[in-house]
């Protein structure tokens, strides 16, 4: 039986692709984002957190747990899952969920007079989906013709894109740092793997929609837009959604016992510069806000 472990499953998405669709959050991420807004995705298992705003001091996971003194002991504790049930609040709770291929799509095929009557359809994202795609090519082969979304940084081994690329109609690749031993030191990811696998699609000419996060320091900086405007041009790329980065993500850090690195957008004198470079060089900018 084939499961995916899943933090979230939102409907009537609009920002993942075409219409109105359903977005399928996968727990389980390769690399390191400094600015990663969903730290939930991040680890490939089950995760307990603690939401301190939400508690209201009843001590029923006290009661349960004979470890705990106070609620905030949990994280000593990361495997003890039976110890959050008694929680009446939800401010105790576990993030991702293993559901199987069957369910997932009795789920899913629930909106699809929604995805037929505006063109829409079904996204996985993530986490990255391709570190979970044995188990999403067994669902989106069901789902068809329904239109299917992949949202992807790239950065997995290239049999995973491969078993997705003949049942998917849309690729949104996140294009993140584009130097390699900065991509490798700030986000633990090879870079060699993310041009491999993009040329991969490009072969296939399968729909692709690039998205880059602006953030600074990171992202948004001379050298990596520089990088990024000649990888669109050598591409043939003629349209970029920009990323508004937010730090929307703070509770769920918090929630998890981490700390958020320090980072910032651009101002919006920058974003217009940025427009304005790729304009002259013939490519349509988006900037999507949150």
């Amino acid at each position: 039986m084939h499961e995916l472990l899943v933090t979230k499953i939102q409907r009537f998405s609009i920002h993942d692709g075409p219409g109105i669709r359903t977005t399928v959050f996968l727990k389980g991420c390769n690399l390191k984002c400094p600015w990663c807004c969903n730290p939930e995705n991040i680890k490939p298992q089950m995760e307990i957190y603690f939401k301190k705003g939400d508690c209201i001091e009843c001590f029923e996971c006290v009661k349960r747990c004979k470890f705990l003194e106070k609620p905030e002991d949990i994280f000593r504790f990361p495997e003890h899952f039976e110890c959050v049930e008694p929680c009446p609040t939800g401010a105790l709770g576990i993030y991702g969920e293993k559901i199987t291929t069957k369910k997932l799509l009795e789920i899913l095929t629930k909106d699809i007079d929604y995805y037929n009557n505006t063109n829409g359809g079904v996204t996985f994202s993530g986490g990255e989906p391709l570190l979970q795609s044995k188990a999403v090519k067994k669902v989106i082969k069901k789902l068809k013709p329904i239109h299917i979304a992949i949202e992807t940084s790239l950065f997995a081994p290239e049999e995973n894109l491969k078993d997705l690329l003949k049942d998917t109609d849309l690729f949104i690749v996140d294009v993140k740092i584009l130097n390699h031993k900065i991509a490798q030191k700030t986000l633990q990811g090879n870079l060699k793997t993310f041009y491999k696998n993009f040329q991969t699609i490009k072969k296939e000419k399968i729909d692709t929609i690039i998205r880059f996060p602006a953030v600074k320091p990171y992202t948004f900086n001379k050298e990596n837009i520089k990088k990024l405007i000649n990888f669109l041009q050598e591409n043939n790329i003629h349209h970029i959604q920009i990323l508004e980065i937010h730090k929307l993500g703070l509770e769920k850090y918090k929630s998890l016992n981490l700390k958020m690195k320090n980072f910032k957008k651009p101002a919006k004198n920058e974003i217009k510069t940025l427009k304005s470079k790729l304009n002259e060089r013939s490519i349509k900018m988006d900037y999507l806000k949150i």
